[in-house]
């Protein structure tokens, strides 16, 4: 039986090569591809692919591939995700990291060696382009983070932490404990400065992690 992927990328030119080259293995099929953040969102935990490939841009979605990523996590925790992007940069990588990207690869690395990336991912392999991979190990030489910053948080902050890894937004969360937005923006400030980060993706993992 061949494995089972999902793609979500934004430019049709590589999306369509992806599907290309995966079509003509003799060990995996597309399953779906999406363009947009929301219809994978709404299609793929319904679908649950063996690996789903992961572009970070998704310029024409509400939603970027690390937002996606972590959404689809919380739904299901078991996906297993491959990025392929172009984007280098030292935030991008750890943050999808940290979301649960098992593989990361930049675009200009990926011609000729899809099926032997899918083929290592899918065997339990993490393979990344190589610059990727060494920065990633140089960051084990970094301090650990204190574990104890969730005990900094006051109960509501907890509260809206927690309404927030479920993927609330503000309004919701505003209608949900019947406060209003603007408490609830203030709120959202005072936890990334307690958790030290500067945005939901990155306060929704450290809570995932230190909860």
């Amino acid at each position: 039986m061949k494995h089972r992927i999902c793609i979500v990328e934004d430019n049709q030119e590589f999306r369509d090569w992806l599907i290309e080259e995966i079509e003509e293995s003799e060990i995996f099929i597309c399953i779906a591809s999406f363009e947009k953040a929301q219809d994978a969102l709404n299609q793929i935990p319904a679908l649950a692919p063996d690996a789903i490939i992961m572009d970070l841009g998704l310029d024409t979605s509400e939603f970027d591939g690390i937002e996606t990523m972590l959404k689809l996590k919380i739904v299901n925790p078991d996906l297993k995700f491959l990025v392929i992007t172009s984007f280098s940069q030292d935030e991008n990588i750890f943050e999808a990291l940290r979301v649960g990207a098992g593989a990361y690869i930049l675009k200009d690395d990926i011609p000729d060696k899809l099926i032997d990336v899918l083929t290592d991912f899918i065997n339990g392999g993490s393979p990344m382009t190589a610059s990727i991979a060494q920065r990633v190990v140089r960051s084990f030489h970094q301090p650990v983070n204190d574990l104890t910053l969730l005990q900094k948080l006051t109960p509501r902050e907890k509260e809206i932490l927690g309404l927030i890894a479920k993927g609330y937004l503000n309004k919701e969360i505003k209608d949900s404990l019947s406060i209003s937005e603007n408490t609830v923006k203030a709120t959202t400030y005072n936890i990334y400065k307690k958790l030290q980060v500067y945005n939901r993706v990155e306060a929704v993992k450290k809570y995932l992690n230190l909860n």
